[in-house]
C-alpha cells in the first residue's frame, strides 16, 4: 500500500494515510490505534491546533461526566465524605490522562482543576500557591 506517511502526536503510531483522503488543505485524521483526532497538511506534516480554555473546560467537563456515569453515586459520596483522592485516586489521574489525550499533551490543568473543584469541591492549589 501506498500513501503518505503519518505519525500520531498522541500515541505515536505510524502508519501510511491513503493519497485519496488527503485534499487541497490536508485532511482530518483520526487515528486508528487511540482514536485521537488531529489534522496533517499535504506533506504529512501535523498541524498544531490549540483548544480554547472553554473548550479545554468542555473536555474535563466530559471527561468527568463519563467518569462519574462509570463510577456512579460512590464518587460523589467519596467527594462529600472527603475521601476522593483516597477512593478513586487512580481513576482521577486516568482522567487527567484522557482529558491530556483529548486536549493535547501541553493543554494546560487549570480547566481540569477547575472542574474538579467546581464538581467535587477539590481544590488541588490553595489559592495563591501557584
Amino acid at each position: 500500500m501506498t500513501g503518505l506517511p503519518v505519525q500520531c502526536p498522541a500515541c505515536s503510531a505510524r502508519y501510511l494515510l491513503p493519497a485519496s483522503l488527503l485534499g487541497e488543505a490536508g485532511a482530518s485524521v483520526r487515528c486508528p490505534a487511540c482514536a485521537h483526532d488531529f489534522t496533517v497538511d499535504t506533506a504529512g506534516a501535523v498541524v498544531a491546533g490549540r483548544v480554547a480554555g472553554d473548550d479545554l473546560r468542555g473536555v474535563a467537563r466530559g471527561v468527568f461526566d463519563e467518569l462519574s456515569a462509570r463510577l456512579g453515586p460512590a464518587l460523589e459520596t467519596a467527594a462529600r465524605e472527603r475521601r476522593l483522592f483516597a477512593e478513586h485516586g487512580p481513576a482521577l489521574m486516568q482522567a487527567w490522562d484522557e482529558v491530556r489525550r483529548r486536549a493535547g499533551t501541553h493543554a494546560p490543568s487549570r480547566p481540569f482543576r477547575d472542574e474538579l473543584r467546581d464538581r467535587f469541591g477539590v481544590e488541588l492549589f490553595p489559592p495563591g500557591a501557584e
